[in-house]
């Protein structure tokens, strides 16, 4: 690879676009101090991105724009630019096709032998830019620098030397010095993995301190865990063994509630069976009513199909056949607009020929009159000649001696006539031809001007088009969101309906319950208890209390909770003792007024509730959440028991088999595992003390039913309204989307027109072309042919010259020179035939033109008049068709009217289907109260057998298993309950969960130690991992070290006769210290290089820079004036290094001293030219064949 050549525009002193070629050898660059020689090199550097703008001598970019420095530059305002181009031989393969590729970032390359690398600064009145591109392809600098560090041009690799960089190295410190080997052997790369694992080093051992604290945080949460399990164990051992002793006490009792149960439970089978037969009846009426209703549901389905659904289909064809009749109507007025064209074309055609019809005979009239002028002319030259041949005849008479030249004199004059004759019909030719070519360039001109507006106007055309299928894309994505939002406001109007329909069911159920409730209340009294409960609570009789839903009260959001746990005990009766009990029981026998229980307050005991569980989704005991009087706790207590509410099912299965659970919505799981529950939760009674009661709780419901269904409705509603104004949308949507595809297919037939014409002139160019350089030829054979001539005649002439010189001491003069005037007439006359025959072939060149344009207009007049047939023919297809459209239209509005007929007599026949309904509906409705009051008993009898249940329950829970026989005496247990408790409280406050956590924490310990080892070896691997690195970045420099000192070594010797050497400072840790150099040039002791002179200090660098270059070899170097410093001897030195490196790579040198001029193969010269413009200029040296060679500019 090597320089073939360098582009520079506008680059510092190169003010003008300078081309300078490259060879594959050893150049040289001189000129005089100031030419701009060293820009050159500073142009290499600039495009290949090698160096900072400080390192080409510029502050900043900018500076490298031309500057010609007079004072009117700086008022120059627009933008200013420089480039610079490096083209690249890579036809070796230095550079394979894919590296180029990668760094141009296309394909899109072309051939990659040559590669091309340009910069551009450009610089503006706000701010300036710089650009890259590789082989025409945009870049970025760090391409650039990637794809040459492949072919071994980097910065640090010294491929360009410019005349700062042999000084800095002197001037450098030692350690700057070494950061040079730094960069050349590439440690960078080790410093940044070691950065990078210093990093991860840092993270792990802040997650291992992270670990350690949380491990110190479980060991103290451990120590406070101890003693409270151990605590919580010894507490959980005292109540098993209290709960053992309770249960001796309630196996008495189980065995009683047992047998009740069983009673009850032959009750309500025999109810059931009453239900199943009343709920078959039920059934039969339900299913006539939903048979009813689908056939309602289907005939209103029908209904919105034929008043919807095809109403809205035959409307959206009417649209769109009026849609498409405008269209046809837009297509008439574009044809209208092009009769109305093609007839303006027409007559300005029109209007045209006949202008050029009056030239042509104006031009008629000319060519007469210059015909007879032509004539009369003619008359006179044969007059003329007619004296002439008189003179001759007088002088051949009068002197017979000189027949011979007198012959010979007319025979060359006949030949000069001849010959002038020729010349003049050449010269004619020529101009007719001359002529012909002038009318072929305007013709050319006319066309090309044409070409070019047809050009102008397809783009202009294409540009229309692409915004009309753009308007024409968004339109009709306009459209398609519209017909989304359609049937997202269908979907949405569905789904409200779904909801209206879920909310008037509720309603409906809500309403026939309240119905139920309040024909309860008319029936039975204002509290819906039952007659025998209400008898007794009229009765007046002493010591009775009351039901128990009215001593007690509870908050809404608990009611329907608190109801559903006490089930049908609500209704119980609380009296003062059993005697009141009994007297209750008498009073109700003798009055056959049914059945009730009664709850003694002596006899209920006041039982204790456990702890409320810690558990998500507990709200509290239901004894805990109603409102009564201290005195009636027991009764509470038996009615609630340790029913426990929780907010939801999920709750309720996590807590199952540990408690009788009852959610907030009134869903009931009992402690055996038993479920109830569904719609309708609750109890028929309810809480009414400091409370509302169930009528008054369905009425809230209901009206925020009625609420809820009003809202929705309106929403209905409101969609309804969106839906519509979205169809109207959508329809004008649809307009604009046809409107737009007329649009678009008329404006295609526009650029298929300009395209066929563009193709039509372009034809005629070619044709005209050709004829024009057939002219051309042509007129060229003429010329040639009339330069022989005006040859010939100069000959003839002199001749002629010679023989009248011998004729002169003839005895004619006289004679003589009156011929000589005849002759003189007769040559004025024929010029003015000449003359004639000009304007003659002129004037017949302009009728040939004007019959032409007449042809042309004529044809014009022919083509606007078919152009406008064509149209009134398209006119009458396109009425047509609206004609076909209407009948089609007319068509669907019947249709619509036909729609309209068949839905009245759907919404005719709905009407009596919906009155069969409501008959349907009032049979079911009955049914249903009959089933009602079945249920209500088997509710009641349900409701005993569930608190029977839960009693046997809570106590087969408390009792466990147990054999009769084994159950110690009443006062012992008692005692052993009473010691237990007493050791319990002595315990308390204990912390259960203590036991669970110690366990959980102990485990999380564990697994944190375990974390922490893995932690503290990844930290290991790490550090060793550094010391890697380290040990891998010395081997790498120290390799590199090496292998420069010995080319240093080697190379001094070569420009010195002496031995140098490069010394590290700190051989062990070559980082920490610096690089020196030491020589001993010539006979010279050896020395640092702050000692040596300032040619040997040069010399030293030069050879430190020629070990670096030859350490990481380049196929080019560039060295701007290294030898500035050095004597004579030491730059002989240095043009022999650089004429042997020159054998290996190419190397491009800018100096004036004649050791490099001398060795190098070619030299280019700069000099400064006017403005301060640097004008380059090739010497050829090398003594070859080659002729000099110069720059382009």
């Amino acid at each position: 690879m090597h320089i073939t050549e360098l582009v520079l525009d506008d680059f510092k002193s190169f003010g003008r676009k300078t081309r300078i070629p490259f060879y594959e050898d050893f150049t040289v660059i001189t000129g005089p101090n100031g030419s701009g020689k060293s820009n050159i090199i500073d142009g290499v550097l600039f495009a290949l991105g090698l160096a900072r703008t400080r390192g080409i001598r510029a502050e900043k970019l900018t500076d490298l724009i031309y500057n010609p420095g007079h004072e009117d530059d700086q008022d120059r305002s627009g933008p200013r630019e420089a480039s610079v181009t490096v083209v690249l031989d890579n036809s070796d393969g230095t550079l394979d096709r894919s590296q180029v590729v990668n760094a141009a970032g296309t394909e899109d390359v072309g051939d990659v032998d040559e590669i091309a690398v340009k910069r551009r600064v450009k610089e503006t009145e706000d701010n300036y830019y710089s650009y890259y591109y590789l082989n025409g392809r945009s870049v970025n600098l760090s391409d650039i620098r990637d794809l040459l560090a492949q072919a071994g041009v980097t910065p640090e690799g010294y491929n360009v030397v410019m005349q700062g960089d042999v000084t800095e190295i002197i001037n450098m410190s030692a350690g700057q010095r070494r950061t040079i080997i730094d960069e050349i052997a590439g440690v960078a790369e080790f410093d940044a993995k070691k950065e990078d694992a210093y990093e991860e080093l840092e993270t792990v051992e802040e997650r291992i301190d992270e670990a350690d604290l949380r491990i110190e945080e479980k060991e103290n949460r451990l120590d406070q865990l101890a003693d409270e399990r151990e605590t919580a164990l010894e507490y959980q051992s005292l109540r098993d063994e209290k709960q053992e002793y309770e249960s001796y006490l309630k196996a008495a009792e189980l065995e009683e509630k047992r047998t009740a149960l069983s009673r009850t439970k032959k009750h309500v089978e025999a109810k059931e069976q009453e239900l199943a037969d009343r709920q078959a009846t039920l059934d039969e009426k339900a299913a006539a009513v939903d048979e009813l209703e689908a056939e309602l549901d289907d005939l209103t389905r029908e209904i919105e199909r034929k008043g919807e659904d095809e109403q809205l289909q035959i409307k959206g064809e009417i649209e769109e056949i009026k849609g498409e009749i405008g269209r046809l109507e837009a297509t008439i007025e574009n044809q209208e607009e092009k009769i109305e064209a093609a007839e303006q074309e027409r007559r300005e055609a029109f209007v045209t020929l006949d202008r050029k019809t009056e030239e042509l005979d104006d031009l008629e009239d000319e060519i007469r009159s210059i015909k007879v002028e032509k004539a009369s002319v003619k008359s006179d030259i044969e007059e003329k000649e007619r004296d002439l041949a008189d003179v001759e005849e007088a002088i051949e008479s009068v002197d017979t001696e000189f027949d011979e030249l007198k012959d010979e004199l007319a025979a060359r004059k006949a030949e000069l006539e001849e010959k002038k004759t020729e010349r003049n019909d050449a010269q004619r030719e020529k101009d007719r031809l001359l002529d012909e070519a002038r009318r072929r360039s305007n013709r050319i001109s006319e066309a090309q001007e044409e070409l070019e507006a047809a050009h102008d106007r397809v783009p202009e055309l294409k540009a229309e088009l692409s915004d009309l299928h753009g308007e024409l894309d968004r339109a009709e994505k306009n459209r398609e969101k519209i017909d989304s939002a359609i049937e997202e406001l269908r979907a949405e109007k569905a789904d409200l309906q779904d909801d209206l329909d879920e909310i008037e069911d509720d309603l409906r159920a809500k309403q026939n319950e309240y119905a139920e409730l309040e024909a309860r209340a008319s029936r039975d009294g204002d509290d819906s208890w039952p007659r025998s409960v209400t008898t007794v609570l009229n009765a007046g009789i002493d010591g009775v209390h009351g039901a128990v839903g009215q001593l007690g009260g509870v908050d809404a959001e608990y009611a329907t909770a608190c109801e559903t746990a006490a089930g049908g005990r609500l209704a119980n009766v609380v009296v003062d003792d059993d005697g009141v009990g009994s007297t209750c029981i008498d009073y109700l026998k003798s009055r056959n007024a049914g059945r009730a229980t009664f709850l003694p307050i002596t006899e209920m005991d006041r039982r204790g509730l456990p702890s409320t569980p810690a558990h998500p989704g507990v709200v509290d005991f239901a004894r805990n959440l109603v409102d009564y009087d201290d005195r009636y706790a027991g009764v509470f207590s038996y009615v609630l028991g340790s029913t426990l509410v929780v907010e939801d099912m999920d709750a309720a299965r996590d807590l199952m088999g540990d408690y009788r659970l009852v959610t907030l919505d009134g869903d009931l799981v009992e402690k055996s595992g038993a479920m109830t529950g569904g719609s309708g939760g609750g109890s028929r009674y309810s809480f009414t003390k400091s409370g509302k009661g169930k009528l008054e709780r369905l009425a809230e419901e209901i009206e925020s039913l009625e609420d809820d269904r009003r809202r929705v409705r309106e929403e209905i509603r409101d969609v309804e309204s969106r839906l519509d104004d979205a169809r109207d949308r959508k329809s004008d949507a649809t307009d604009r989307v046809r409107d737009l595809e007329s649009e678009i297919e008329d404006l295609q037939g526009e650029v298929e027109a300009a395209s066929t014409e563009i193709t039509k002139l372009e034809d005629e160019l070619d044709d005209l072309r050709a004829e024009r350089d057939e002219v051309d030829a042509e007129m060229s054979d003429l010329e040639a042919q009339i330069t022989d001539l005006d040859a010939e005649i100069e000959g003839v002439e002199d001749e002629i010259a010679e023989l009248e010189e011998e004729l002169a001491d003839s005895r004619v003069p006289e004679l003589t020179a009156k011929k000589e005037g005849i002759e003189d007439d007769i040559e004025a006359l024929e010029d003015r035939m000449d003359d004639l025959d000009a304007r003659l072939n002129e004037r017949q060149l302009e009728v040939e033109y004007a019959e032409e344009s007449i042809d042309d207009l004529e044809s014009t007049i022919e083509t606007a008049q078919n152009r406008k047939a064509e149209a009134d023919e398209r006119i009458e297809e396109v009425e047509d068709e609206i004609e076909d459209h209407e009948a089609t239209l007319e068509e669907k509005r019947a249709a619509i009217e036909e729609l309209e007929d068949e839905l009245a007599d759907l919404k005719a026949e709905r009407g009596d289907l919906q009155s069969e309904l409501r008959e349907a509906r009032s049979e079911r409705d009955t049914a249903r109260e009959r089933v009602a009051a079945v249920e209500s008993k088997i509710d009641d009898l349900e409701e005993k057998t569930e608190r029977l249940e839960w009693e046997v329950s809570e106590l087969e829970g408390e009792v466990g298993d147990y054999d009769p026989a084994e159950i110690p005496d009443h006062d012992e247990v008692e005692a052993n309950v009473e010691r237990l408790e007493s050791e319990m409280e002595a315990l308390e406050p204990v912390n259960m969960l203590a036991i669970d956590e110690y366990d959980e924490v102990q485990a999380a310990l564990e697994d944190l130690q375990e974390r922490r080892d893995t932690l503290v070896d990844e930290r290991d691997a790490i550090a060793e991992r550094i010391e890697g690195y380290e040990a891998r970045k010395k081997e790498t420099f120290m390799a590199a070290f090496d292998a420069i000192d010995a080319h240093f070594q080697d190379i001094f010797e070569r420009l010195s006769a002496g031995t140098g050497e490069l010394h590290l400072e700190n051989e062990d840790d070559p980082f920490e210290g610096g690089l020196t150099m030491k020589a001993q040039p010539g006979d010279k002791p050896i020395q640092r290089l702050d000692a040596m002179s300032g040619g040997e200090k040069s010399l030293t660098a030069l050879a430190f820079i020629f070990a670096i270059q030859r350490h990481n070899p380049a196929p080019f170097y560039a060295l701007d004036e290294v030898d500035a410093f050095l004597d004579a001897a030491n730059a002989e030195r240095v043009g022999e290094m650089v004429d042997d490196l020159a054998g290996e790579a190419q190397f491009v040198v800018v100096s004036h001293r004649s050791a490099l001029l001398d060795r190098s193969e070619r030299a280019i010269g700069v000099t400064m030219q006017g403005d301060n413009v640097s004008a380059v200029t090739g010497i050829q040296l090398d003594g070859d064949a080659d002729p000099e060679v110069t720059a382009d500019d």
